[in-house]
């Protein structure tokens, strides 16, 4: 089966800063090289993406995905972690460190292609709701990667100090692939049962992501 559901041993981490925009050229060219050495060279490291908001290119979020935390630990000692992160130091004027719950990590086996759309949303969900709407969302992730062939990933995650507020990671293989999504059965079902459930919703438009370790 082309998923990875509930991962009860995954240490998850989710990541919101911002970068001088007179720097960012040189930050996308230092996350662009640690994607690679840490995609051929830690294989406890699960997922590991990044992407720019449209509108503010400078602002930017990171999911990660270690095995454990032992993995985690390992990348942060990694000669290609500690040359990124000394380079981009100085260029990051803000940075937030979450750790999160994984909900439901869906993925297709195979990368997306170089110019995949990139959606995230930001959720609340009513407390009383909460198992609830992790249910509805897990089975709205579990048919869209089986039966889509341009759904490559939605990932849902809850910030572990904030347990309904949650996070979704989507990547798709183009923006029609995007809307054939929105349009299928099972979203519509997903959106009719969870409206009610949903506090507060933010979208996110992203740029072109480098292309990311994914999980397998």
């Amino acid at each position: 089966m082309n998923i990875l559901s509930k991962i009860a041993m995954a240490y998850v981490r989710w990541s919101e800063l911002e970068v001088d925009p007179a720097g960012l050229d040189r930050f996308t060219r230092l996350a662009e090289e640690n994607v690679r050495e840490t995609r051929s060279t830690e294989p406890g490291v699960l997922a590991f993406y990044w992407a720019s908001e449209r509108v503010h290119p400078n602002r930017i979020r990171v999911f990660e995905v270690y095995a454990d935390e032992n993995a985690y630990q390992e990348h942060l000692q990694s000669p290609h972690f500690q040359k990124f992160r000394a380079g981009s130091g100085p260029l990051v004027t803000s940075h937030q460190f979450f750790e999160a719950v994984p909900v439901m990590l869906g993925t297709k086996p195979q990368l997306p292609p170089t110019g995949a759309v990139v959606r995230i949303a930001e959720l609340e969900i009513r407390p009383t709701q909460l198992d609830a709407y992790k249910a509805i969302v897990s089975e709205e992730i579990d048919a869209s990667i089986r039966v889509e062939p341009g759904v490559f990933a939605i990932h849902a995650f809850a910030l572990k100090n904030r347990p309904n507020h949650l996070r979704l990671y989507e990547i798709y293989a183009d923006e029609r692939a995007y809307l054939l999504h929105r349009e299928s059965p099972h979203f519509k079902r997903y959106l009719e049962a969870s409206q009610d459930m949903i506090i507060a919703r933010r979208l996110i438009e992203t740029a072109p992501p480098v292309l990311p370790l994914t999980l397998n």
